[in-house]
């Protein structure tokens, strides 16, 4: 994604300089999902970690995980290949569901299952939002990126309801 957030950087300054000179939140929202907290256009703190599992919730991947799933999973006998698997394939908006990993069909879904996944998805993308924001001591604006940042405004709205006592 850091591909994504050095050209949104660039493009901000082109279209927002007075923006992208403060502390904005790029949120890269599809599939794969991670934020980043930009001051003055450069990196300050991303939800990303060593491996694309930690972080946000996304389409298949489980996002930020208690180590203690993955040692009582182990103890259960469960093979590490097994787990890895589960954890970049099986988990996610997928696992949660049980019914997709698109965020599309989740939202068109009347399931209970869809339902929790995106409150789910929600939720813990305005947390992180939250955690990013300390880190820059503040906002000045937030840009939504990827297909789900792009193209779901009942998400992007769903995450800036969760975020407005920031102002």
């Amino acid at each position: 994604h850091g591909l994504s957030y050095e050209f949104i950087a660039g493009r901000l300054r082109e279209l927002a300089p007075e923006v992208a000179s403060g502390r904005v939140l790029v949120a890269h929202l599809g599939s794969g999902a991670s934020m980043c907290a930009m001051h003055n256009g450069r990196s300050v703190d991303t939800s990303m970690g060593f491996t694309p599992l930690d972080g946000l919730v996304m389409g298949t991947r489980c996002g930020a995980l208690d180590p203690g799933v993955l040692l009582y999973l182990l103890r259960q006998g469960l093979h590490a290949s097994t787990l890895e698997n589960m954890l970049y394939c099986q988990a996610g908006l997928l696992g949660v569901s049980g019914i997709s990993a698109d965020m599309r069909v989740l939202l068109a879904s009347k399931s209970v299952e869809a339902s929790d996944a995106v409150d789910l998805f929600v939720f813990r993308a305005a947390r992180e939002a939250a955690a990013l924001v300390s880190s820059m001591g503040g906002l000045d604006g937030i840009v939504f990126t990827a297909g789900i940042g792009e193209n779901s405004p009942e998400i992007r709205q769903r995450i800036g309801e969760r975020l407005a006592w920031l102002g």
